[in-house]
C-alpha cells in the first residue's frame, strides 16, 4: 500500500511538473507575442509623436531578432522647389527677399506662440528687405482647437487680404494661445476685434471653408517629413524648434553670404 503510494505521489508530481512546463511555454509566447505588438505599435509613429511602451523582457529562449521598420530621419536639407506657394497673404516682408523663412506652424503650440512673439519681430528688424517669411499650417491632432485656429486664420485673410491675416495670426499667438482661447467663440471675437465682417467670418468659419486649405499644408508637411512645430526651413535648411534668434541670425547671415 505505502508503495503504491508512493507511486501516485511521483506521477502526480510528475504530471505537475508538465503542467508547469507548458503554463511557461505559453506564458512565455504570450509576453513575446505582446513585446512584438508593442514594438510594432510603437514603430507606427505620428506628426505628434508619442508615447512609446516599454517591452517586457523576453524569455531566456534564443529568439531571432524582429526586424522593425523604422521612420527616415529628417533632412537637414530640402530643395525649396518641394514646397508650394501659400496665399499671398500668408507671405510677409519683401517677396523678392534673398532669404526665405519657411514656418510650419500650430496656433495652439506654445513653443510656435514663443517664436511668433519673441523670435519673429526680432528677425524683421535686423534683417528688413533681405528676408521674407512664409507661413505654412501643422495643426497637430492632439490640439483640440488647433484646426480650426488654422481655419480662422485662413478665413480672415481670405477675407481681408494680407493685413487681416497677419493680425489674426498674432490675435492667435499673443491673446489666444497664453490664454487658451482658442475655441470658436474666441476665434469669432477676434475676427470683430480685428475689423473683419462678422457674417461673412462667422460663415466661412462655421462651415468649413478654408479647411481644404490646411490639409494641403498639412499633406506637404508630411511629404517633406515634417513630425512637430515649429519646423523652419531657411532657404531649404532645416532648423527645427522654437529656438532663441541667434540660431536663426548663425543661418540667414550663412545664407545671405552665399548670395541667397
Amino acid at each position: 500500500m505505502v508503495e503504491k503510494k508512493l507511486k501516485k505521489g511521483q506521477a502526480e508530481g510528475k504530471f505537475l511538473a508538465a503542467s508547469i512546463i507548458v503554463a511557461s511555454v505559453v506564458v512565455g509566447g504570450s509576453i513575446i507575442w505582446l513585446g512584438r505588438s508593442v514594438q510594432n505599435i510603437a514603430g507606427k509613429g505620428n506628426l505628434g509623436g508619442g508615447v512609446v511602451a516599454q517591452q517586457p523582457q523576453r524569455q531566456p529562449q534564443p529568439q531571432p531578432p524582429t526586424p522593425v521598420q523604422r521612420e527616415e530621419e529628417e533632412a537637414d536639407r530640402i530643395d525649396m522647389s518641394q514646397i508650394s506657394l501659400p496665399p499671398p497673404y500668408r507671405i510677409k516682408g519683401n517677396p523678392n527677399a534673398k532669404v526665405t523663412i519657411v514656418e510650419y506652424s500650430d496656433f495652439q503650440c506654445p513653443f510656435c506662440a514663443r517664436w511668433a512673439r519673441d523670435t519673429l519681430p526680432q528677425i524683421l528688424q535686423t534683417y528688413g528687405d533681405k528676408v521674407k517669411i512664409v507661413f505654412k499650417h501643422l495643426p497637430l491632432p492632439f490640439h483640440q482647437f488647433a484646426q480650426k485656429a488654422a481655419e480662422a486664420a485662413e478665413c480672415a485673410g481670405k477675407i481681408g487680404g494680407a493685413k487681416a491675416f497677419w493680425a489674426m495670426h498674432d490675435k492667435l499667438f499673443q491673446v489666444g494661445q497664453p490664454q487658451g482661447r482658442l475655441d470658436v467663440a474666441s476665434l469669432k471675437q477676434f475676427a470683430k476685434e480685428i475689423g473683419l465682417d462678422e457674417k461673412r467670418f462667422s460663415q466661412c468659419l462655421d462651415t468649413g471653408e478654408t479647411a481644404q486649405i490646411v490639409m494641403e499644408d498639412m499633406n506637404e508637411s508630411q511629404r517633406l517629413g515634417v513630425r512637430g512645430t515649429p519646423t523652419f526651413f531657411i532657404n531649404g535648411t532645416a532648423v527645427r524648434g522654437a529656438l532663441p534668434f541667434e540660431a536663426f541670425k548663425q543661418v540667414i547671415d550663412q545664407e545671405l553670404q552665399k548670395g541667397g
